[in-house]
């Protein structure tokens, strides 16, 4: 598995969120909501979308589970309802480029610690998250950032 190293900056965001048990029905459905406000805002051709699972649901309930589907915007631009404005973080990730397959994905999951110990890095305790350009979208691809120390 090829990682790159990324520094992202700290950043505005625009998002929406689900609150619930994660799956793929939900995820897919807050995407193309959001994927549909971006399009009418006139900021998804030339964007980077970004799915944060805010949760883990090993230690939260599932009810109460959140994910945000997010867009970094510039600090003048003014976010329509019913997006939400917050802020990424941001700092040291292992990028990942995969499939954007149920099989490539858990394949991803089932490796991923492996990986990071054998390339002698540590996870930060931020959340795990998923990247997608429109390019990256139409050739059923995405990256998957982990934050590391």
């Amino acid at each position: 598995m090829k990682i790159n190293i990324e520094e992202i900056p700290e950043s505005r965001i625009a998002y929406f969120r689900n609150v619930g048990e994660y799956g793929e029905k939900q995820n897919k459905e807050l995407m193309q909501s959001f994927k549909k406000w971006a399009q009418s805002n006139g900021i998804f051709d030339n964007s980077t979308i970004l799915g944060i699972p805010q949760d883990n649901p090993e230690f939260t309930p599932k009810e109460d589970c959140r994910y945000d589907v997010c867009v970094i915007i510039n600090k003048d631009f003014n976010v329509a309802e019913p997006a939400q404005v917050g802020k990424f973080a941001g700092g040291k990730y292992a990028v990942f480029l995969l499939d954007h397959t149920k099989e490539a994905v858990s394949e991803f999951w089932g490796n991923i610690f492996t990986e990071i110990e054998n390339n002698n890095l540590s996870i930060r305790e931020q959340p795990i998250i998923e990247r997608y350009t429109s390019q990256m979208i139409d050739s059923h691809l995405c990256e998957i950032l982990v934050p590391i120390r």
